[in-house]
């Protein structure tokens, strides 16, 4: 995913980026913090060299998002799954037995805790997972600005 901000500090080999909120950012999840909606700021990889006041282009890893649509996704179907066999296997498949679906259940709220605990982890040590690619000139600038962007209905 690729983003334009204006950088508003550099620190080291990091720069936090000011950037205008999108339909992208409110799902992504990475941004230090959110100004009702109106600007995100973001800590990134400062690959680039810019220097505050520099509007630049910042791409996210979409690897990441994929990951962690996986995680929430299909962790818990996979737990839901296999506490259910677990169960079955426990009885010997008796038709009567409640102990599959009592399996099945503690185990999806197992997973649910699984996933917090995993995202917990991710937004702490992945926190600049984001990178400033390059500096952008005035004339790019210029141009980004009467880019026509389109228009998500429903969505």
């Amino acid at each position: 995913m690729r983003e334009i901000g204006c950088v508003a500090s550099v620190e080291g080999d990091a720069a936090v980026v000011a950037m205008p909120g999108s339909s992208n950012c409110e799902r992504c999840g990475i941004c230090l913090m959110a100004q009702e909606g109106r600007e995100f700021l973001l800590l990134a990889r400062n690959a680039a060299g810019a220097s505050p006041g520099d509007t630049v282009e910042v791409e996210v890893e979409a690897g990441r998002v994929v990951a962690a649509a996986f995680a929430v996704y299909m962790v818990p179907v996979i737990a839901t799954i296999g506490g259910f066999i677990v169960g079955n296997a426990i009885t010997g498949g008796a038709p009567d037995s409640r102990l599959p679906i009592i399996m099945a259940v503690v185990c999806l709220v197992a997973s649910f805790g699984i996933v917090w605990a995993y995202d917990l982890k991710l937004r702490r040590s992945e926190r600049r997972q984001a990178v400033v690619t390059r500096v952008l000139t005035a004339e790019e600038v210029e141009l980004e600005k009467k880019q026509v962007r389109p228009v998500r209905f429903g969505g």
